[in-house]
């Protein structure tokens, strides 16, 4: 039997795949309140319970992208420290949401066209600017531990400091994914992009 807590979240989900969905369709400007609510299943005044304005709602879809893309970063990093592999697998990620083949659940499929999105909500909202920088900021804070790791093993370069790098991978995620969607570089280029990221990680020859 579903609890009013878990119907009320449940409310609240809806209603933010319905804001992802026609936001991803007609843009951050495109739907009406009404036509998010029909979408979702729920009334205006269901909306109101969970988002105090149009704006919060926003903001609030936004984040879960957010947290959506810093999630296949962050677990896309070895945990054992193997930074070569964490590469690999950020390029297959990017490969996989430049397709539209990502699975993000509970969000759905995670393409370029919700990166478009979280970037002009971030240009439009200093709230959702906050948060982008507080999630990256943690997903550069783990990824520091995996460089120090390969560090410590040898095998990446020991002069530059774990946080720098980490910055670099995660710069390389959200850039890649900017210019694949412009079509710079071509998806049959991204393998190339790697490849030289991995040959300026690792140890320089003495």
């Amino acid at each position: 039997m579903t609890t009013r807590a878990e119907a009320k979240q449940q409310t609240r989900e809806a209603l933010l795949l319905a804001g992802m969905e026609l936001f991803r369709d007609q843009g951050l400007d495109g739907p009406s309140l009404d036509a998010i609510c029909e979408r979702a299943g729920k009334t205006r005044g269901a909306f109101y319970v969970h988002f105090a304005d149009r704006e919060a709602f926003q903001v609030a879809v936004l984040e879960r992208i957010l947290l959506a893309y810093v999630a296949i970063i962050v677990t896309s990093a070895d945990p054992a420290g193997d930074l070569e592999r964490t590469v690999r697998a950020f390029t297959d990620a990017v490969t996989h949401i430049t397709s539209g083949t990502a699975d993000a659940s509970p969000i759905g499929v995670l393409g370029a066209d919700q990166l478009r999105l979280l970037l002009q909500g971030a240009h439009r909202s200093a709230q959702v600017r906050d948060r982008f920088h507080v999630l990256v900021k943690g997903a550069v804070v783990q990824l520091a531990g995996v460089v120090a790791a390969a560090q410590a093993g040898g095998a990446v370069r020991g002069d530059v400091p774990p946080d720098a790098l980490a910055r670099v991978l995660v710069s390389q995620v959200f850039g890649m994914l900017a210019l694949v969607e412009t079509g710079v570089p071509t998806p049959e280029e991204v393998d190339g992009v790697r490849d030289a990221v991995l040959a300026l990680l690792r140890p320089l020859a003495t």
